[in-house]
């Protein structure tokens, strides 16, 4: 896995998904209803929890001088993410099917970053 995902990128990453995590947790939390049907979720409750949930991990991922646990995190709940949206997509939402596929894959980056970043902190290399 190092050779695909280094330290240095693996930094980048927790960086730039927390720049992304704010984005869009910021707009589910300030318009749920308006920002949430366009990922699939029509429950304005969920897409504001969910906003929350988004930003409660933005500190750690982009100023954290520990990043790996904050990934490591932001994979956990992109996994039950993933799970809300299949339950959505089983009840018929539209859109959410494609969305829980997106984050699927963002997962698998986030999990690999985790890896890497947690194996350096525990080095010393990496916080």
């Amino acid at each position: 896995m190092s050779a695909l995902m280094t330290t240095e990128r693996a930094t980048r990453t927790a960086i730039g998904a927390g720049v992304t995590t704010f984005v869009f947790g910021a707009a589910l939390v300030a318009a749920p209803e308006r920002v949430g049907p366009v990922g699939g979720l029509v429950d304005p409750k969920a897409a504001r929890l969910i906003g929350i949930a988004d930003l409660v991990l933005v500190p750690g991922l982009v100023a954290g001088r520990a990043r790996g646990p904050w990934m490591a995190a932001r994979a956990a709940l992109n996994v039950a993410i993933v799970a809300y949206g299949r339950r959505l997509a089983r009840a018929g939402t539209p859109r959410i099917g494609v969305v829980a596929c997106a984050v699927s894959a963002i997962t698998v980056v986030d999990a690999a970053a985790a890896v890497v970043l947690l194996r350096a902190e525990s080095r010393g290399a990496g916080g």
